[in-house]
């Protein structure tokens, strides 16, 4: 499964939090980090980490 971290303030600008939300989204990497994006803005800051599976026969498929 893919995760997602994030944090809303309605009250304060967080376009400017980007290292806290990397390293919210440093916690998923145990899920297979395959992929990982970023949408920031002044009140919402949302990360993404696309999980990556590896079948019984060592085949890679993403998911997400």
């Amino acid at each position: 499964m893919c995760g997602f971290v994030g944090f809303v303030d309605y009250k304060k600008d967080i376009s400017n939090k980007k290292n806290i939300l990397e390293n919210m989204n440093q916690t998923l990497s145990k899920r297979g980090p395959d992929e990982q994006g970023y949408y920031i803005k002044e009140h919402v800051a949302l990360g993404h980490k696309r999980l990556i599976v590896i079948d019984p026969k060592g085949r890679k498929t993403t998911y997400g």
